[in-house]
């Protein structure tokens, strides 16, 4: 199977809504770490402030938030294959004047995998020295990943252990996705490797 990482705030309508304010109850943070977020406000929304910003929505909706947003006709046509790989967030999501436009959920993504093949992938760590001693020897910029097919069994959407504001889907998802016109994402491939990887030191 091929796989893919997407970027976000690409294959966009003309004239799409953005999200820059909002309040979700939590750490923003806790989206972006792959763990399932036990407690969730029903309450908890972004809007765009301007009517500037007050286009027509994408399916995967931009925000200030960099977390993805599915519209409820993307939630539906993934349910199939990834349902254990995300929770779906309910969020409100608001015009400036507003109107609530319903069915949006943030697609918090609970699958981690560890799955870069660090012999061939291009990417740069923490120094030793780094001011923040927790972050030190851990993945700091992510240029160009290669997966390890050995990780990659059993799921369809995952975000990447050591480096969990990276994920990456599976061909299902973007031919669901392609095959439907959805708007809000486009893909780029990933290297997979078949050989054993060397374990991290």
């Amino acid at each position: 199977m091929r796989w893919y990482q997407p970027t976000e705030c690409s294959n966009a309508v003309e004239n799409p809504y953005v999200a820059d304010e909002g309040d979700v109850g939590i750490d923003e943070s806790k989206l972006r770490c792959g763990e399932v977020v036990d407690s969730w406000s029903s309450n908890s929304w972004i809007r765009a402030s301007s009517m500037e910003q007050d286009g027509e929505p994408d399916d995967v909706l931009q925000s200030y938030l960099g977390v993805p947003i599915f519209s409820a006709r993307l939630q539906a046509a993934l349910l199939e294959y990834c349902a254990r790989d995300i929770q779906y967030l309910p969020l409100r999501v608001l015009r400036p004047n507003g109107d609530e436009m319903r069915g949006f959920a943030i697609a918090n993504i609970t699958t981690v995998r560890d799955a870069l093949d660090r012999d061939k992938s291009d990417y740069s760590v923490f120094a030793d020295d780094y001011f923040l001693p927790q972050r030190r020897g851990l993945i700091s910029a992510l240029r160009k990943p290669v997966l390890a097919r050995t990780a990659l069994a059993n799921c369809d959407l995952f975000r990447l252990e050591g480096f969990r504001v990276a994920f990456f889907v599976s061909e299902r998802v973007k031919d669901v996705f392609e095959r439907s016109r959805f708007t809000g994402l486009s893909f780029r491939e990933i290297a997979i490797a078949t050989q054993l990887r060397s374990l991290p030191s």
